[in-house]
Order: structure tokens, then sequence, then C-alpha cells
């Protein structure tokens, strides 16, 4: 045998326990090496999460894992894979996903919406909308997370809303009309993102784009057929493809707002002679 500490041979013992260590000074270094690592390992700071892990990077990987494969593939497990770190590393940063989420929506609306107050409504609604209709056109996971009735509490989102309300209100709206005005161009908004989010997602499953598909040979017999001759006249010019989705967003958007700029003037000029507005005024009363 060797002595643990120096690896000195040990005489071999006769009886009793086998020596460990070939003398006091070999046995009094050991301890003091024992007790050392023992205070050593008390003292040691905590663990800390890696470096570049903060609350900026968590929420930055979990918008570039929305961007890439949807809101639905978005869990506190997938952003940590994603770090290279453990999941219990981002409770640090993040209390829960459905902070996460606000978070997330928090960055990309205070990136893509900054507009300044303006007292026209209709020069607001209007930039507004362009705005929203961009944003889900950059990230389209953001449209089912704000469609809603208990859409996340973000502090850029309130102060959009609040700039066309502010708007809606200064020409003579309640509160509660000028809510559900914004409420209907916002709908109009979201509506015609489902198309900007179908294709996103159909890219996704099938890696065919829009183009691709409108000129395959299925949509050709069906033009050809001569059952369909809107749709034969159609195809006699260009093909739809993605940028025609903002054509037909601002074409609905001007529509919109035109019915709008109605219901306002009637609401200023001439309250209870419109069958508009004795409309909204029974239901407004209903509630």
């Amino acid at each position: 045998m060797r002595c643990a500490q120096c690896g000195a041979e040990l005489p071999v013992a006769g009886r009793g326990r086998p020596r460990r260590y070939c003398g006091r000074a070999c046995q009094a270094r050991a301890y003091r090496a024992r007790k050392d690592g023992v205070l050593n390992r008390r003292s040691a700071p905590k663990p800390r999460p890696a470096v570049g892990v903060d609350r900026v990077g968590v929420v930055r990987a979990a918008i570039r894992l929305a961007d890439a494969e949807g809101m639905s593939a978005v869990s506190m497990q997938r952003v940590a894979a994603q770090l290279g770190v453990a999941a219990m590393t981002l409770y640090r940063r993040v209390r829960s996903k459905d902070e996460l989420v606000t978070a997330m929506v928090e960055a990309v609306f205070a990136e893509h919406s900054s507009s300044p107050r303006s007292a026209d409504w209709r020069a607001q609604l209007e930039h507004q909308a362009r705005q929203e209709w961009q944003l889900y056109q950059r990230h389209p996971w953001v449209l089912a997370v704000l469609a809603s009735t208990r859409p996340p509490l973000a502090g850029a989102v309130l102060a959009s809303v609040d700039r066309s309300m502010t708007a809606l209100t200064g020409r003579g709206l309640d509160p509660r009309a000028a809510l559900s005005t914004y409420l209907l161009v916002s709908g109009y908004v979201q509506g015609m993102a489902l198309l900007v989010v179908a294709e996103s997602q159909a890219l996704r499953d099938t890696g065919v784009r829009a183009g691709t598909w409108w000129s395959s040979g299925r949509f050709a017999g069906l033009v050809d057929s001569g059952r369909y001759p809107w749709l034969t006249e159609l195809a006699t010019g260009e093909l739809p493809g993605p940028e025609a989705v903002d054509g037909w967003f601002e074409f609905g958007l001007q529509r919109v707002l035109d019915g709008v700029a109605v219901f306002l003037d009637v609401h200023s000029g001439h309250p209870g002679e419109s069958v508009d507005q004795r409309s909204w005024s029974a239901s407004d009363s209903a509630r």
C-alpha cells in the first residue's frame, strides 16, 4: 500500500486498521486539504446563467422561433434549447410563458409602431392600420396573440390604441363609440391578415410559394373549363401573387375609412336623422 497523501510505500501492518499515511505530517496535510475544500465549496458563488442570456436575449430568441415555426412552437423548453441553456435559466429572466409572450409582442410592436400623434382622425387610423398590417407581414404569429378578447396588455399596444382613440374622441365620439370605431378598422386589418398567416403556414408546410401555386396545372384547368368566366378573365392578366394582397388591403382600407367618415359626419352634423345613427343609439342604450 502507498500513502494517500505523498504516495510513499507503507510498511505492512501486522494487526489493526491499515495505515493510510506514512506519518503525521502527511496526515496533517491531508486534513488541511479536506478542510479547505469544504470551505471553498461553502463560499463558492451560486452558478449564474450563461454569458449573454439576459431578458432581451430570451425574448429575441423566442421571436426568432415564432417567426420560423409559428407561435405554437414557442415554449420555455424550446427557447432554452435555442439558447443552449437549461429551461430554469429562462425562468430567472421571465417568470412564465405568458410574460414571455407579452414581452415578445411589446418588442415587435415598439419596433414597428412609431407614429406621431395626429389630430386628423383619418390620417391617424390609416397610419396605424398600415403599421399593424406591416407588423403581421413581418411577424405573422402576432395575429393569433392580438386577435383576442384578452390580448397581452403590452405598453406599446396600449399606446397605439390610445393614439387612435384620442383622434376619434377629438371628433366628438364618446369613448365607447370611439372604441367600436377603432375595432371596426382593426378588425378589418386582422381579417385581411388571415391571408398573410395562411400563406406563411402553407409555405412552411409545403415549401411551395404562392406564385408557383397559382400557376399550377390545377388552376389552369379551372381557367380553361369555361365554367367560371370571371376567373378566365382574371387569368388573362398577371396571376395574383403575394404582392396582390397589399393591393386588396389598400382598396378595402380606404372603403372602411370612407364608411367611418360618413358615420362621423352624421354623428356630428345630424344626430338621429340617419338610420345608421338611430341603430347605433339603440344598440348603445341597450348595453
